[in-house]
């Protein structure tokens, strides 16, 4: 069994090598985080947003968001998650929810030591986080959530335990689904993420997932929640009522069609670049 797991594991990260290009940094060529900053010599009230990308995704996700947000006056930061957007070794090893947390933590902090004022955009399990840290730093003006993973359905929990148990034969499992999370087949084509999860991956996101849906009452900052009804791994149900749960007297959900689950880079990008300007500026001194 030994040798078979082995001879998984090298040939699993041999095609992932294969399949893209890395730089010195070993980050795959265009998943960095990136900063978009904006000169405050005009008097423009100095104010940033902090972009949270999901599991198993990069910053390139949150590219076209990002510009827009610029555009509106923003220094906008989108970090690359701890244990993303490399090989896939470094995904199993530090893809931790700890780790996250503190990363997401650590960003906030850097920008509002220089900023008036930071709001943070976060999608999939970036906005699992991001919910986690408005308990942490509750005085945040504005939030808004895309598509967040909050809480894990009963069938996902099976696969967990199922990707456990696979795991004494395969260090490394494809990812089910995740060609269905964009549709538009231009921004698919350009996606970054691995297609590749391990049980311990999956076990990390679970418990950041069930920490947010926990929290979700005693989030109080102004909330805006984008959700698409063709969402691939998120039911309208579970959104429904995980937005019922969030604590903030200021709230708002709008729904959006045509798109899958990453919905910041598919054909509703538009969409959610507008409703997430305006929400920031109504908020945002």
């Amino acid at each position: 069994m030994t040798f078979w797991r082995a001879a998984a594991r090298t040939r699993f990260e041999a095609a992932h090598a294969r399949r893209f290009r890395f730089d010195a940094q070993g980050i795959v060529q265009g998943a960095a985080g990136f900063t978009l900053p904006v000169s405050t010599d005009s008097g423009i009230p100095r104010r940033a947003a902090l972009l949270l990308h999901g599991f198993n995704d990069t910053a390139q996700s949150m590219a076209y968001l990002g510009a827009k947000l610029h555009a509106r006056g923003y220094t906008v930061r989108a970090p690359l998650l701890p244990g993303h957007g490399r090989d896939l070794a470094t995904m199993a090893a530090e893809s931790r929810a700890d780790r996250w947390r503190e990363a997401v933590l650590a960003e906030y902090d850097a920008l509002r030591s220089e900023y008036d004022t930071v709001t943070v955009v976060g999608q999939s399990m970036g906005g699992a986080l991001a919910l986690l840290l408005a308990i942490e730093r509750p005085e945040l003006p504005a939030l808004v959530l895309l598509a967040p993973y909050v809480g894990m359905p009963r069938n996902l929990q099976w696969k967990v335990l199922g990707a456990w148990i696979a795991s004494v034969a395969l260090p490394y499992l494809r990812s089910v689904g995740g060609e269905t999370s964009i549709h538009d087949p231009t921004a698919r084509a350009e996606s970054l993420g691995p297609g590749v999860v391990t049980a311990r991956t999956l076990t990390e996101l679970r418990r950041v997932a069930e920490d947010a849906e926990a929290a979700l009452a005693r989030v109080w900052v102004p909330t805006l929640y984008l959700q698409s009804r063709d969402d691939n791994r998120i039911t309208a149900r579970d959104a429904e009522t995980h937005f019922a749960a969030l604590g903030s007297a200021d709230k708002r959900q709008e729904w959006l069609t045509g798109c899958g689950h990453i919905i910041s880079a598919d054909f509703c990008r538009n969409e959610v670049a507008s409703l997430t300007a305006d929400w920031l500026d109504a908020h945002v001194v």
